[in-house]
């Protein structure tokens, strides 16, 4: 698994990365969206996901699926967000936590109206209706941002900044 990552870019950063990636597999097709918007390629050569978050923009590509999320650590006002928490969850770091919600919805292809009422995150393990979810999550710091890698077998991943 490779995360490529760079300051700004979006989705040209994508087809930036997609087209290095897909060179080494010998072609490429389309990007393509399923109805909840995941985004996914037309010939499945490789599985990636993407996070843009205040300077920084991730793409997470590999063989499996995979969900990616980044948050940058800086002071917000979580009143909102924190009263939709439970009493274990606001014992916890709010930046792993939520990066580890949105890369398990990433990595199912969900939506978060969908799914994230359903989560719950307790002493670094993510439970989907009061069951441990089967995945691996693996947080990180990179340029001031925690993120978050989901995969469904641990994988090792490199850091590429382009």
């Amino acid at each position: 698994m490779v995360i490529y990552y760079t300051a700004e870019g979006g989705e040209g950063f994508l087809q930036q990365v997609l087209q290095k990636v897909l060179k080494r597999h010998g072609g490429g097709s389309q990007v393509l969206r399923t109805e909840n918007g995941k985004p996914y390629l037309e010939k499945g050569e490789c599985e990636f996901s993407l996070t843009d978050t205040d300077g920084l923009v991730a793409v997470a590509v590999g063989e499996q699926t995979v969900g990616l999320d980044a948050e940058r650590r800086k002071p917000r006002k979580l009143d909102a967000i924190l009263s939709r928490l439970t009493p274990a969850e606001r014992a916890e770091d709010f930046f792993e936590l939520w990066t580890a919600k949105e890369a398990y919805v990433k990595f199912l292809g969900g939506t978060l109206a969908g799914i994230l009422p359903h989560l719950e995150y307790k002493k670094g393990v993510l439970y989907f209706k009061d069951a441990p979810v089967g995945v691996q999550l693996k947080h990180f710091e990179l340029e001031g941002c925690t993120v978050c890698l989901c995969t469904a077998q641990e994988e090792p991943f490199t850091l590429v900044k382009l």
